[in-house]
């Protein structure tokens, strides 16, 4: 990603695993993990403002550099999604799983097969869920070996987008045609023809991976405690710092204003919004948090 050291970064949908180079995080659900990597529970360790994708309550170009990894494809309107994210920052980068990815782990909550074809993002409609009743799931759960092939083969599973000014977006509303499926079940074949146990290769990559887990589990757990110090000797500060960047979403006026720890307030409707875990500004409708954050 071509992040300057001086960039402000937004990232929506960090859940349980937010960018290190992300600023300010943003995601719609704080407690249900149903659509997170594994179900894991959300990471919260610096400024976090719970948000609809559709309805950003940011400024315009708010932001230098926006990411947004694995989200698009659970987005019902990925136009109007992208059209919120190209508003609120003037460059950015996007990750989702590749169409030859879904069909091999064809998650329920995804509704798109994605592609980049000629520079432009290219979603068509997927209908299909799980395949394989979750086989390739709990494969790559349970054996060192299948992980290996996996992020061996990583650039064939993810596609990755980087945009600066505009994303080039084609929307087919379509279901995919059974002539392309079909080719694209070819390839997925084709590519997991080359998955198999390797004693050596599958040992030297254990290791390496256990490394690995654990300096991210290290520079995780010392950032959370940093943040958690935080969160305790000042949060109004926090707080303060969000203000200058957020506006309803309701109304879209700015600035909005901290009345106590556990509200914020429009200064031009006049509509409340809480604020929990002391830090955390809920910026839904009414309608949206009685349903659930």
């Amino acid at each position: 990603m071509n992040i300057k050291p001086t960039d402000i970064v937004l990232e929506i949908g960090s859940g349980n695993n937010p960018n290190p180079r992300s600023d300010i995080l943003c995601d719609r659900y704080l407690s249900d993990d149903g659509e997170r990597a594994g179900e894991f529970s959300i990471v919260i360790d610096r400024s976090m403002v719970v948000a609809d994708g559709y309805h950003l309550p940011f400024d315009d170009k708010a932001f230098d550099y926006v990411i947004c990894s694995h989200i698009l494809e659970h987005m019902d309107d990925p136009k109007r999604f992208i059209a919120e994210v190209v508003r609120v920052a003037k460059s950015g980068y996007i990750e989702v799983p590749s169409a030859l990815s879904e069909r091999v782990f064809g998650w329920n909550f995804h509704h798109w097969y994605c592609s980049v074809e000629s520079g432009v993002l290219m979603l068509r409609r997927k209908t299909e869920g799980e395949q394989f009743k979750g086989f390739f799931h709990r494969l790559i759960a349970q054996t060192i070996w299948f992980r290996r092939f996996f992020e061996k083969y990583e650039h064939e599973m993810y596609v990755r987008y980087e945009w600066n000014g505009s994303v080039n977006l084609c929307v087919d509303t379509h279901e995919a045609s059974k002539t392309w499926v079909e080719n694209l079940d070819r390839s997925a074949w084709k590519l997991l023809q080359q998955a198999k146990p390797d004693f050596i290769p599958d040992a030297t990559f254990y290791i390496y991976w256990m490394m690995r887990r654990v300096k991210r589990k290290c520079i995780k757990t010392l950032r959370l405690l940093l943040w958690n110090v935080q969160i305790n000797v000042a949060p109004s500060r926090i707080i303060a710092r969000l203000l200058t960047i957020l506006r309803c979403p309701l109304c879209f006026a700015n600035p909005l204003i901290y009345v106590n720890g556990t509200n914020v307030k429009c200064s031009n409707c006049g509509n409340h919004f809480p604020v929990t875990n002391k830090t955390i500004p809920v910026l839904l409708s009414k309608k949206q948090i009685t349903q659930g954050y």
